[in-house]
């Protein structure tokens, strides 16, 4: 279970404690700090590692969209204010800066599950494009030198499949590359964002998925089924990911 740490920053200490209550039935949620003082809280930031901040609007010292501007860090928030009436115009504007619910603090009770489901969503997301990003067209794939010391481009890795006791590469240029190592193995090596095991025998490079379905994929021009104790796991995933990677081209 994945673990989050969060921190409060809201002038009043009541809603501190209202919050931390709510919090009570999900122990892989830790408040690691409280503050009344934004700016305490942005020197906090500074030298700490935060998954999500829950942000009050209408403090004395700094009000809950000043502190985004001076946020340096990429961060998740939840904006709860008692004047969500007030504030619900300027706040979306900052959907595009992590925002990932704008709530009245009085309803944190009803809206909570909800905020917990799209703040999971969107940290993995985040997580999942942070890896995508990191590997570049030219990154490699090492093996160590009791398999076959050999070193290969990932891009040019199309798909992977199984026949007897040969691992097979089947590489863009329509070359292949044979390997004597398990399935198991070979995902030790492999970025899992972009490489599934789709069935017993069979790993795909999402980057050469051309299309799919809910229960096939289509690579290098031939349809592979999907295996159905994978099939609702990975369909699911490669449309969130081929998403990204299509955006990601585009920018």
């Amino acid at each position: 279970m994945e673990r989050y740490n969060f921190i409060i920053i809201d002038d009043e200490y009541p809603s501190h404690l209202a919050l931390l209550h709510h919090f009570k039935s999900y122990s892989n949620y830790k408040c690691i700090a409280a503050f009344s003082n934004p700016e305490k809280a942005l020197l906090f930031l500074q030298e700490n590692e935060v998954d999500l901040i829950f942000l009050d609007i209408e403090m004395p010292e700094m009000n809950g969209f000043r502190f985004l501007e001076a946020l340096q860090k990429n961060i998740f928030v939840v904006i709860l204010t008692a004047y969500v009436d007030k504030y619900s115009l300027e706040a979306h504007h900052y959907y595009d800066k992590e925002l990932v619910f704008f709530s009245n603090k009085a309803q944190i009770s009803y809206y909570l599950p909800k905020i917990i489901t799209r703040f999971e969503k969107m940290f993995y997301e985040k997580k999942v494009m942070d890896r995508v990003k990191r590997i570049s067209k030219n990154e490699i794939l090492t093996f160590p030198k009791k398999i076959n010391n050999k070193t290969i481009l990932l891009e040019d890795i199309v798909y992977i499949e199984v026949i007897g006791h040969h691992t097979i590469l089947k590489m863009r240029n329509q070359e292949e590359e044979v390997f004597r190592i398990t399935i198991r193995q070979l995902l030790n090596f492999l970025p899992a964002n972009l490489f599934f095991q789709i069935k017993r025998n069979m790993i795909i490079n999402i980057r050469h998925v051309t299309a799919f379905t809910d229960s096939t994929i289509c690579i290098a021009s031939r349809h592979h089924i999907v295996s159905i104790k994978k099939r609702k796991e990975i369909i699911s995933e490669l449309k969130v990911q081929k998403q990204k990677l299509f955006e990601t081209s585009n920018h």
